[in-house]
């Protein structure tokens, strides 16, 4: 760590190729010879990111914030970029009349930077666990976040109705053919990667409704018409329709029912 007035440098020990730049009080035109000699000193060629943490900012003269700009370049030369992120809303407000947010990407914190880095570079996996209980109620509430992380993770419009859609059908799915008792919680399990979405919808067992289930299931491994008033039936069958892949294992304690949907060029 390294720190020169209002400007320290750091490292964040699971994203070595990353610079943490902490920012704090104002950021005038005394303040752009620091935070320049920092970033040359310290920001070598092996960090082609860096994030600002910028909570403790209470000022930025439009000299320090084209000083950022120049920093921001450099780090793009690099193959990287130069983010935002914990700005006091009152300094978020100042950015945006600035038109600064059209140019910087702006996080909330500073976990969330890091969140979006592991996405958007690192391309790693995101796991999401959902747990609620078994009311039908709560169903649409579920399928609507689970569509905005799809929208936020650059899955497309026509991808996240889809997903949204399967994740309706698997839930209802769960309440219906599961326990009633409140303290058996459907679980939602969501992985998620650039390239596709897992589902596992678990449940408690309903002794009465388990069969039923077994023998939907059945139907739709050899292509059976869902016959009468299996209305839940024909919900599975949408979602085979709309998943790459779709299986249950179902047992006298829980069903799960497992989904994978790919990511459609």
């Amino acid at each position: 760590m390294s720190s020169a007035s209002n400007i320290i440098i750091d490292e964040i020990p699971s994203m070595p190729e990353v610079c943490l730049v902490r920012l704090s009080g104002e950021l005038d035109v005394h303040s752009i010879v620091k935070i320049d000699r920092c970033f040359s000193e310290h920001a070598d060629s092996s960090k082609k990111h860096a994030i600002a943490e910028m909570s403790d900012v209470t000022l930025v003269a439009s000299a320090a914030l084209g000083k950022l700009l120049g920093i921001k370049r450099r780090f793009i030369e690099r193959g990287g970029d130069l983010v935002l992120a914990a700005m006091s809303l009152e300094l978020k407000m100042k950015f945006m009349l600035m038109g600064a947010n059209k140019i910087f990407k702006v996080y909330n914190d500073l976990r969330s930077a890091m969140n979006a880095y592991a996405w958007d570079v690192k391309h790693e996996t995101e796991h999401l666990r959902i747990s609620f209980p078994p009311q039908l109620a709560i169903v649409p509430a579920v399928r609507n976040f689970v569509s905005r992380v799809m929208v936020n993770k650059g899955y497309s419009d026509r991808d996240s109705f889809r997903i949204e859609t399967i994740v309706d059908e698997i839930c209802n799915n769960a309440v219906q053919y599961g326990s009633t008792e409140k303290k058996d919680n459907v679980k939602l399990r969501i992985k998620v990667d650039w390239g596709k979405i897992e589902l596992d919808a678990e449940n408690v067992s309903s002794t009465d409704e388990k069969d039923k289930l077994k023998k939907h299931m059945d139907n739709l491994k050899n292509n059976i018409p869902i016959q009468g008033e299996a209305t839940r039936g024909r919900g599975l069958a949408l979602v085979k329709m709309l998943a790459s892949e779709l299986d249950a294992e179902i047992t006298d304690t829980g069903t799960m029912v497992h989904v994978t949907k790919l990511k459609e060029e």
